[in-house]
Protein backbone atom coordinates (compact mmCIF):
# COMPACT_ATOMS: atom_id res chain seq x y z
CA UNK A 1 0.00 0.00 0.00
CA UNK A 2 1.36 3.37 -1.01
CA UNK A 3 2.04 5.88 1.74
CA UNK A 4 0.22 8.48 -0.35
CA UNK A 5 -3.09 8.57 -2.17
CA UNK A 6 -4.76 11.25 -4.24
CA UNK A 7 -8.54 11.63 -3.92
CA UNK A 8 -9.97 12.99 -7.16
CA UNK A 9 -12.53 15.77 -6.68
CA UNK A 10 -14.63 17.76 -9.19
CA UNK A 11 -12.02 20.51 -9.16
CA UNK A 12 -8.53 19.36 -8.19
CA UNK A 13 -7.65 16.65 -5.71
CA UNK A 14 -6.98 16.04 -2.04
CA UNK A 15 -3.60 14.52 -1.21
CA UNK A 16 -3.78 11.91 1.54
CA UNK A 17 -0.70 10.82 3.48
CA UNK A 18 -0.23 7.80 5.72
CA UNK A 19 0.60 9.03 9.20
CA UNK A 20 -1.14 12.38 8.76
CA UNK A 21 -4.74 11.80 7.67
CA UNK A 22 -6.83 14.69 6.42
CA UNK A 23 -9.67 15.78 8.67
CA UNK A 24 -13.37 15.87 7.86
CA UNK A 25 -15.35 18.13 10.18
CA UNK A 26 -19.00 17.47 10.95
CA UNK A 27 -21.80 20.02 10.56
CA UNK A 28 -25.25 18.60 11.26
CA UNK A 29 -28.20 20.58 9.94
CA UNK A 30 -30.66 18.53 12.00
CA UNK A 31 -31.24 18.41 15.72
CA UNK A 32 -31.12 14.65 16.12
CA UNK A 33 -27.46 13.69 16.43
CA UNK A 34 -26.56 12.31 19.87
CA UNK A 35 -22.92 13.33 19.29
CA UNK A 36 -23.61 17.07 18.98
CA UNK A 37 -23.14 19.26 22.03
CA UNK A 38 -25.42 21.93 20.55
CA UNK A 39 -27.90 22.21 17.72
CA UNK A 40 -27.05 24.71 14.99
CA UNK A 41 -30.53 26.07 14.42
CA UNK A 42 -29.94 28.53 11.56
CA UNK A 43 -28.06 28.50 8.24
CA UNK A 44 -25.89 31.35 9.53
CA UNK A 45 -24.87 29.28 12.56
CA UNK A 46 -24.22 26.26 10.36
CA UNK A 47 -22.05 28.27 7.97
CA UNK A 48 -20.17 29.83 10.87
CA UNK A 49 -19.46 26.38 12.33
CA UNK A 50 -18.23 25.13 8.97
CA UNK A 51 -15.90 28.11 8.55
CA UNK A 52 -14.53 27.68 12.06
CA UNK A 53 -13.91 23.97 11.48
CA UNK A 54 -12.07 24.76 8.25
CA UNK A 55 -9.97 27.37 10.04
CA UNK A 56 -9.19 24.76 12.72
CA UNK A 57 -7.89 22.34 10.10
CA UNK A 58 -10.77 20.52 8.42
CA UNK A 59 -10.05 19.80 4.76
CA UNK A 60 -13.64 18.65 4.19
CA UNK A 61 -16.95 19.62 5.79
CA UNK A 62 -19.42 16.73 6.04
CA UNK A 63 -22.98 18.06 6.04
CA UNK A 64 -25.63 15.85 7.60
CA UNK A 65 -29.35 16.44 7.15
CA UNK A 66 -30.65 13.56 9.27
CA UNK A 67 -29.33 11.58 12.19
CA UNK A 68 -28.54 7.89 11.94
CA UNK A 69 -30.26 7.17 15.26
CA UNK A 70 -32.67 4.26 15.08
CA UNK A 71 -35.18 5.39 17.70
CA UNK A 72 -36.70 7.97 15.35
CA UNK A 73 -37.82 7.71 11.74
CA UNK A 74 -36.28 9.69 8.87
CA UNK A 75 -37.01 13.37 8.36
CA UNK A 76 -39.10 14.22 5.29
CA UNK A 77 -36.91 14.44 2.20
CA UNK A 78 -38.32 17.87 1.37
CA UNK A 79 -37.14 19.24 4.75
CA UNK A 80 -33.67 17.83 4.22
CA UNK A 81 -33.40 19.34 0.74
CA UNK A 82 -34.59 22.70 2.09
CA UNK A 83 -31.77 22.57 4.65
CA UNK A 84 -29.29 21.75 1.88
CA UNK A 85 -30.55 24.61 -0.26
CA UNK A 86 -30.18 27.07 2.61
CA UNK A 87 -26.49 26.55 3.33
CA UNK A 88 -24.49 24.23 1.06
CA UNK A 89 -24.13 26.76 -1.75
CA UNK A 90 -22.91 29.33 0.77
CA UNK A 91 -20.30 26.90 2.07
CA UNK A 92 -19.07 26.18 -1.45
CA UNK A 93 -18.97 29.89 -2.29
CA UNK A 94 -16.80 30.37 0.82
CA UNK A 95 -14.26 27.97 -0.65
CA UNK A 96 -15.09 24.91 1.44
CA UNK A 97 -14.95 21.34 0.16
CA UNK A 98 -18.35 19.91 1.09
CA UNK A 99 -19.44 16.32 1.54
CA UNK A 100 -23.11 15.36 1.90
CA UNK A 101 -23.89 12.62 4.43
CA UNK A 102 -27.00 10.88 3.09
CA UNK A 103 -28.44 7.69 1.65
CA UNK A 104 -31.11 9.39 -0.48
CA UNK A 105 -30.33 10.16 -4.14
CA UNK A 106 -32.61 13.22 -4.17
CA UNK A 107 -30.71 14.78 -1.28
CA UNK A 108 -27.35 13.91 -2.80
CA UNK A 109 -28.39 15.51 -6.10
CA UNK A 110 -29.51 18.69 -4.36
CA UNK A 111 -26.12 19.04 -2.66
CA UNK A 112 -24.12 18.18 -5.78
CA UNK A 113 -26.05 20.73 -7.81
CA UNK A 114 -24.90 23.37 -5.33
CA UNK A 115 -21.26 22.33 -5.61
CA UNK A 116 -20.77 19.57 -3.04
CA UNK A 117 -17.73 17.47 -3.97
CA UNK A 118 -18.32 14.18 -2.12
CA UNK A 119 -21.28 11.85 -1.56
CA UNK A 120 -20.91 10.13 1.81
CA UNK A 121 -23.36 7.25 1.27
CA UNK A 122 -23.98 5.85 4.74
CA UNK A 123 -26.22 3.04 3.44
CA UNK A 124 -23.50 0.97 1.74
CA UNK A 125 -24.51 1.74 -1.85
CA UNK A 126 -27.58 -0.52 -2.19
CA UNK A 127 -28.96 1.99 -4.70
CA UNK A 128 -26.67 2.33 -7.74
CA UNK A 129 -28.20 5.74 -8.44
CA UNK A 130 -25.84 7.16 -5.81
CA UNK A 131 -22.86 5.97 -7.85
CA UNK A 132 -24.47 7.26 -11.04
CA UNK A 133 -24.84 10.69 -9.43
CA UNK A 134 -21.19 10.69 -8.37
CA UNK A 135 -20.21 9.87 -11.94
CA UNK A 136 -22.55 12.52 -13.39
CA UNK A 137 -21.09 15.28 -11.21
CA UNK A 138 -17.53 13.89 -11.23
CA UNK A 139 -17.79 13.74 -7.44
CA UNK A 140 -16.00 11.50 -4.99
CA UNK A 141 -17.99 8.68 -3.43
CA UNK A 142 -17.71 7.16 0.05
CA UNK A 143 -18.72 3.50 0.20
CA UNK A 144 -19.52 2.40 3.75
CA UNK A 145 -19.74 -1.15 5.04
CA UNK A 146 -23.07 -2.01 6.62
CA UNK A 147 -25.34 -5.02 6.33
CA UNK A 148 -28.32 -3.18 7.80
CA UNK A 149 -30.67 -0.65 6.21
CA UNK A 150 -30.58 2.90 7.62
CA UNK A 151 -32.77 3.62 10.63
CA UNK A 152 -33.05 -0.05 11.60
CA UNK A 153 -31.47 -2.10 14.39
CA UNK A 154 -29.88 -5.39 13.33
CA UNK A 155 -26.53 -6.47 14.72
CA UNK A 156 -25.49 -8.76 11.92
CA UNK A 157 -23.80 -11.93 13.10
CA UNK A 158 -20.33 -12.23 11.57
CA UNK A 159 -18.19 -15.34 11.43
CA UNK A 160 -15.32 -13.06 10.36
CA UNK A 161 -16.26 -9.39 10.36
CA UNK A 162 -13.05 -8.23 8.67
CA UNK A 163 -13.46 -10.70 5.82
CA UNK A 164 -17.05 -9.54 5.42
CA UNK A 165 -15.92 -5.90 5.22
CA UNK A 166 -13.37 -6.81 2.55
CA UNK A 167 -15.87 -8.80 0.46
CA UNK A 168 -18.62 -6.20 0.77
CA UNK A 169 -16.40 -3.28 -0.18
CA UNK A 170 -14.94 -5.12 -3.18
CA UNK A 171 -18.46 -5.80 -4.46
CA UNK A 172 -19.62 -2.21 -3.98
CA UNK A 173 -16.49 -0.79 -5.60
CA UNK A 174 -17.31 -2.88 -8.66
CA UNK A 175 -20.81 -1.36 -8.70
CA UNK A 176 -19.37 2.16 -8.47
CA UNK A 177 -16.85 1.60 -11.24
CA UNK A 178 -19.52 0.09 -13.49
CA UNK A 179 -21.61 3.23 -12.95
CA UNK A 180 -18.74 5.39 -14.16
CA UNK A 181 -17.18 6.58 -10.90
CA UNK A 182 -13.49 7.29 -11.37
CA UNK A 183 -11.11 4.85 -9.69
CA UNK A 184 -9.41 7.69 -7.79
CA UNK A 185 -12.74 9.15 -6.61
CA UNK A 186 -13.60 6.26 -4.28
CA UNK A 187 -13.18 6.29 -0.50
CA UNK A 188 -13.83 3.21 1.63
CA UNK A 189 -15.43 3.47 5.08
CA UNK A 190 -15.19 0.27 7.16
CA UNK A 191 -18.36 1.34 8.99
CA UNK A 192 -17.30 1.62 12.61
CA UNK A 193 -20.52 1.70 14.64
CA UNK A 194 -22.75 0.55 11.79
CA UNK A 195 -24.61 -2.70 12.57
CA UNK A 196 -21.63 -4.05 14.47
CA UNK A 197 -21.13 -5.12 18.05
CA UNK A 198 -18.34 -3.32 19.94
CA UNK A 199 -15.99 -6.27 19.54
CA UNK A 200 -16.69 -6.22 15.78
CA UNK A 201 -15.71 -2.54 15.64
CA UNK A 202 -12.51 -3.32 17.52
CA UNK A 203 -11.63 -6.13 15.12
CA UNK A 204 -12.15 -3.83 12.11
CA UNK A 205 -10.07 -1.02 13.62
CA UNK A 206 -7.25 -3.51 14.19
CA UNK A 207 -7.42 -4.56 10.52
CA UNK A 208 -7.18 -1.22 8.70
CA UNK A 209 -4.10 -2.42 6.82
CA UNK A 210 -6.25 -5.11 5.20
CA UNK A 211 -8.93 -2.57 4.24
CA UNK A 212 -6.29 -0.24 2.79
CA UNK A 213 -4.93 -3.12 0.73
CA UNK A 214 -8.13 -2.98 -1.32
CA UNK A 215 -6.49 -0.06 -3.11
CA UNK A 216 -8.51 2.98 -2.07
CA UNK A 217 -8.04 5.55 0.69
CA UNK A 218 -10.09 5.12 3.84
CA UNK A 219 -12.64 7.43 5.40
CA UNK A 220 -12.69 6.54 9.07
CA UNK A 221 -15.55 7.68 11.27
CA UNK A 222 -13.77 7.38 14.59
CA UNK A 223 -15.29 10.27 16.52
CA UNK A 224 -17.07 9.62 19.82
CA UNK A 225 -17.66 5.95 19.08
CA UNK A 226 -19.52 3.63 21.43
CA UNK A 227 -16.99 0.78 21.29
CA UNK A 228 -14.24 3.08 22.60
CA UNK A 229 -16.45 4.76 25.20
CA UNK A 230 -17.39 1.35 26.60
CA UNK A 231 -13.75 0.73 27.45
CA UNK A 232 -13.58 3.80 29.68
CA UNK A 233 -17.20 4.26 30.73
CA UNK A 234 -17.34 7.63 28.99
CA UNK A 235 -20.19 9.29 27.09
CA UNK A 236 -20.23 10.83 23.59
CA UNK A 237 -20.05 14.46 24.70
CA UNK A 238 -16.85 13.94 26.75
CA UNK A 239 -15.13 11.37 24.54
CA UNK A 240 -12.10 13.27 23.21
CA UNK A 241 -9.39 10.99 24.67
CA UNK A 242 -11.19 7.97 23.26
CA UNK A 243 -11.47 9.68 19.87
CA UNK A 244 -7.73 10.49 19.87
CA UNK A 245 -6.86 6.90 20.73
CA UNK A 246 -9.00 5.64 17.86
CA UNK A 247 -7.48 8.18 15.48
CA UNK A 248 -4.05 6.85 16.44
CA UNK A 249 -5.17 3.29 15.73
CA UNK A 250 -6.11 4.17 12.12
CA UNK A 251 -3.57 6.91 11.45
CA UNK A 252 -1.12 4.69 9.59
CA UNK A 253 -3.21 4.46 6.42
CA UNK A 254 -3.69 7.26 3.87
CA UNK A 255 -7.17 8.64 4.27
CA UNK A 256 -9.50 10.95 6.15
CA UNK A 257 -10.72 10.91 9.75
CA UNK A 258 -14.25 12.19 10.30
CA UNK A 259 -14.40 13.93 13.67
CA UNK A 260 -16.30 16.52 15.68
CA UNK A 261 -13.30 17.87 17.64
CA UNK A 262 -11.35 19.17 14.65
CA UNK A 263 -8.86 21.46 16.36
CA UNK A 264 -7.85 18.93 19.01
CA UNK A 265 -7.50 16.12 16.45
CA UNK A 266 -5.46 18.34 14.11
CA UNK A 267 -3.04 19.20 16.90
CA UNK A 268 -2.74 15.57 17.94
CA UNK A 269 -2.08 14.38 14.39
CA UNK A 270 0.46 17.15 13.80
CA UNK A 271 2.56 16.23 16.83
CA UNK A 272 2.38 12.48 16.20
CA UNK A 273 3.26 12.97 12.51
CA UNK A 274 6.34 15.02 13.38
CA UNK A 275 7.44 12.55 16.07
CA UNK A 276 7.33 9.61 13.65
CA UNK A 277 8.89 11.58 10.80
CA UNK A 278 5.84 11.75 8.52
CA UNK A 279 5.98 15.55 8.58
CA UNK A 280 8.99 17.84 9.09
CA UNK A 281 9.50 19.94 12.18
CA UNK A 282 7.97 23.38 11.51
CA UNK A 283 10.13 26.45 11.07
CA UNK A 284 10.45 28.68 14.11
CA UNK A 285 12.40 31.65 15.41
CA UNK A 286 14.01 32.03 18.81
CA UNK A 287 13.15 35.72 18.54
CA UNK A 288 9.44 34.92 18.61
CA UNK A 289 8.42 35.74 22.16
CA UNK A 290 5.17 33.80 21.86
CA UNK A 291 7.08 30.53 21.50
CA UNK A 292 9.21 30.99 24.63
CA UNK A 293 7.62 29.02 27.40
CA UNK A 294 10.79 28.90 29.57
CA UNK A 295 11.17 32.05 31.68
CA UNK A 296 14.58 33.74 31.52
CA UNK A 297 14.24 36.13 34.49
CA UNK A 298 14.87 35.33 38.13
CA UNK A 299 11.22 35.28 39.13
Amino acid sequence: MSARRSLRLPSGSLELIAGAPAIMGVVNLNAGSFSDREHLATPDAQLDRALRLAEAGAAVIDVGTDSGVTYRGPRPTSEQIADIDAVVGRMVDAGLTVSVDTYEPAIARAALALGAAIINDVSGLPDPRMAELAAEYDAALVILHTRTAPKTVDYHGYDDVVADVETFLRERVAVALAAGVHEESILLDPGIGYAKLPEDDLAVVRAYDRIAALGHPILSGVSRKYFAALITGSSPDVCLPETLATVEAVRGQPGIVRVHDVDEVRRYIAVRAVIDGTLPYPAYSLDDETSKWVRTDDA
